[in-house]
C-alpha cells in the first residue's frame, strides 16, 4: 500500500493547514477461467465457457484526526473487469470502471461508526469466507447458504446503511442498518438489520451473526433471515474454518475450509459446502482444491478445480498481484 501526504489549504482569509494521510492499494489478477455449460445457465448463447479473466482494484482512503483524537475518514474504491460471459476487456462485469459508493468513518478507541457504502454484520463476520481455492472464489465454504448477507458494494452506490462497531481485546461486536433503497418496482422501501459477535481465545476465533432483509417486493418470499455460526483456528499442520448456516428459505447449510503448506512457497487450499436445499432441491453440494504459489513481491500464482452449486465444473488459473 503506497501512502501519500497531503496539504489542503482553505482558500478564505482565515486559511489553515490540515493534514490528512491518503493511502493508495489494491491489486490486480489476470487468467483463464473455465465454468462448464456457462451459456446454458447464463442464457446467453454467445457465452463461452472457458474466458480470459481479469479485474483491476484500486482503494482510496483518506483520513484525519481532530483535535479531540477522533479518526475521520472515507474510502472510495475503482474496481475494472471482464465481461463475465465473453471475457471481452473491461467490460461491465462488477464495477465497469466506475468508482462506487464512498464509505465514510469516525473512530475513536474502540468504537467505529461507518456510514454509506457499508459492508453489514454478516458480511464482516470472522471466517465467513474461509479458505476461497484459486484465482476468484468459484466455490466456497459458503456456497450453500441462501440467507440475505448485504456487502459492501465494489460497483455501484451500495445500500447507503450505518454500522456500529465495538472491538476491545479479544471481543468484536458489530451492528448494522439501512433502509433507504426505494425500489421503482416494489411496494415499499427494501431495509437490511445485521448484528454479529465474535471472540478469539487460544488462537481460534468464534463468531455468531444473524441479518434479517424486506426487499419491499411484498410477495411471500420478501422476508428473509439467516443465521452464521463460524469457527476458525490452527490446527498446527493446517489453518481451517467451519461455517453452519441456517436461513429462512433453505434451512441449514454446512461448510469447512482450509489450507497448509506445501514447502517454503506454496499453499494447497480446499472447501466443502453442502446442505441449503430444504425447499429448492436443485442446490448441490460444492467442492473445489487448489493452490497458492508465492511467486515474491507481492506476487502469487493461482489456480482451482472443483464444481459448484449449480453442479457445473468450475476451474481457474492465473496470476494475482498486490499493491
Amino acid at each position: 500500500m503506497k501512502k501519500v501526504l497531503f496539504a489542503t489549504t482553505a482558500l478564505v482569509a482565515t486559511a489553515g493547514v490540515a493534514a490528512a494521510d491518503v493511502t493508495f492499494g489494491g491489486y490486480g489478477r489476470f487468467g483463464l477461467q473455465h465454468q462448464e455449460d456457462r451459456a446454458l445457465r447464463s442464457g446467453v448463447a454467445t457465452d463461452e465457457d472457458t474466458i480470459i479473466e481479469s479485474r483491476f482494484r484500486l482503494n482510496i482512503d483518506a483520513s484525519t484526526e481532530s483535535d479531540a483524537g477522533v479518526t475521520f475518514g472515507a474510502r472510495v474504491r475503482l474496481e475494472i473487469n471482464e465481461n463475465g460471459g465473453s471475457g471481452a476487456a473491461g467490460g461491465g462485469g462488477v464495477g465497469g470502471g466506475t468508482f462506487n459508493g464512498a464509505r465514510f468513518h469516525a473512530e475513536t478507541g474502540g468504537f467505529r461508526l461507518e456510514v454509506g457504502n457499508i459492508a453489514h454484520a454478516l458480511d464482516n463476520l470472522a471466517n465467513y469466507y474461509g479458505y476461497e481455492p484459486g484465482l476468484i472464489g468459484a466455490v466456497g465454504q459458503y456456497a450453500n447458504f441462501s440467507g440475505p448477507v448485504t456487502g459492501y458494494t465494489s460497483g455501484g452506490a451500495g445500500e447507503n446503511g450505518v454500522s456500529a462497531i465495538y472491538s476491545m481485546g479479544d471481543f468484536r461486536a458489530q451492528l448494522s442498518y439501512d433502509g433507504d433503497s426505494d425500489d421503482a418496482a416494489a411496494l415499499g422501501d427494501s431495509e437490511s438489520t445485521s448484528v454479529s459477535v465474535a471472540y478469539t481465545f487460544s488462537g481460534w476465533t468464534v463468531a455468531l451473526g444473524y441479518e434479517e432483509s424486506d426487499d419491499g417486493e411484498g410477495n411471500p418470499t420478501s422476508k428473509n433471515d439467516g443465521t452464521v455460526l463460524t469457527v476458525g483456528g490452527s490446527l498446527g499442520v493446517a489453518d481451517v474454518a467451519l461455517f453452519i448456516g441456517d436461513d429462512k428459505y433453505e434451512g441449514t447449510s454446512y461448510g469447512i475450509s482450509g489450507r497448509f503448506d506445501v514447502g517454503a512457497s506454496t499453499k494447497i487450499l480446499a472447501s466443502v459446502s453442502g446442505g441449503g436445499d430444504d425447499v429448492t432441491t436443485t442446490k448441490k453440494s460444492s467442492y473445489g482444491i487448489g493452490f497458492d504459489h508465492d511467486l515474491g513481491g507481492g506476487v502469487a500464482l493461482r489456480g482451482m478445480v472443483g464444481r459448484n452449486t449449480a453442479d457445473q465444473t468450475v476451474a481457474d488459473l492465473g496470476v494475482i498481484f498486490n499493491f
